[in-house]
């Protein structure tokens, strides 16, 4: 009878320790799932801040064509350039967010795995 005890305490602490690796497992899953998701929420806030920024300078612009002498081909070019920059800038705010984008589908992608797979 303490054979067959000793036996079913050791299938015990072996389950007990696969379960504390499964949990552990998930424990850091959980802690880098949600350094993805404030990482990428602070990354959207900022290209937010950006393109409203860049929008308040269009807006800004737009109205004072007048001033800018956009009638002339000087002030004329000079606007085409200053749209120009403001298209290059947007740009470059969505492929920064394309590219993060990106880089957190695949951390997330590897995440789920780690939910998904037994610990050994």
């Amino acid at each position: 009878m303490s054979e067959q005890a000793g036996s079913l305490v050791a299938v015990i602490q072996e389950r007990q320790a696969l379960l504390a690796r499964q949990h552990d497992a998930v424990a850091e899953a959980d802690r880098e799932l949600a350094d993805v998701l404030a990482s990428a929420h602070a990354a959207m806030r900022e290209s937010v801040r950006r393109l409203d920024a860049i929008a308040a300078e269009l807006d800004r612009a737009v109205p004072d064509q007048d001033q800018l002498a956009v009638d002339t081909p000087m002030g004329a070019r000079e606007f085409q350039t200053f749209l120009v920059a403001k298209q290059r800038e947007i740009v470059a705010v969505v492929a920064a967010a394309h590219e993060l984008d990106r880089a957190k589908s695949a951390v997330l992608k590897r995440l789920r795995a780690q939910y998904t797979e037994p610990a050994r």
